[in-house]
């Protein structure tokens, strides 16, 4: 049976919220307790900013940590901009929720991975400025089918379990 209502892309869209609303929490406030991010990215995909230097090494894919050096985190809907120390040096990025194939935080085992990425990966050149209101036109191209009808998510994997002891008798 053919997927009508669109299930794939409407669960790729919530757990890419998931990023969005866990970044937005720490934009004001910093990240708490001993939390940390990891996240990669496709770097060619449309509306990602890295410099020249980095898209270089990394012109496929890069993993980014959200930890200690980092500053001037800002969270849009679309993507988030934020700046990071590589060999001591800030370096600013524009990385859009679309184009994330993993996220995690170690601290709270807890890690989302993305098997479709929404659009085409674009080439992307150091002379190329970031647009955000094209973005939003980018990220509207078709969607790859992938089907995922006989995948079931679950978040129990992901907790840690919070019954009790089975061992006590009160």
């Amino acid at each position: 049976m053919q997927d009508l209502i669109g299930y794939d892309e409407i669960i790729e869209s919530s757990m890419r919220s998931v990023i969005y609303e866990t970044l937005k929490k720490i934009e004001k406030t910093g990240l708490p307790g001993k939390h940390y991010f990891i996240v990669t990215f496709a770097t060619k995909f449309a509306g990602v900013s890295i410099p020249k230097s980095l898209m270089e090494k990394y012109p496929e894919e890069m993993t980014i940590a959200i930890q200690y050096q980092f500053k001037s985190l800002i969270v849009e809907h679309e993507y988030f901009k934020i700046s990071l120390s590589f060999g001591g040096k800030f370096e600013k990025l524009t990385v859009p929720y679309r184009s994330i194939t993993s996220f995690a935080d170690p601290s709270m085992n807890f890690a989302l991975k993305f098997s479709m990425i929404y659009g085409e990966a674009e080439d992307f050149s150091a002379e190329h400025h970031f647009d955000e209101n094209n973005l939003a036109n980018k990220s509207k191209k078709k969607v790859k089918e992938v089907d995922l009808s006989q995948k079931v998510i679950s978040l129990d994997a992901f907790r840690k379990s919070s019954k009790p002891n089975s061992d006590s008798n009160s």
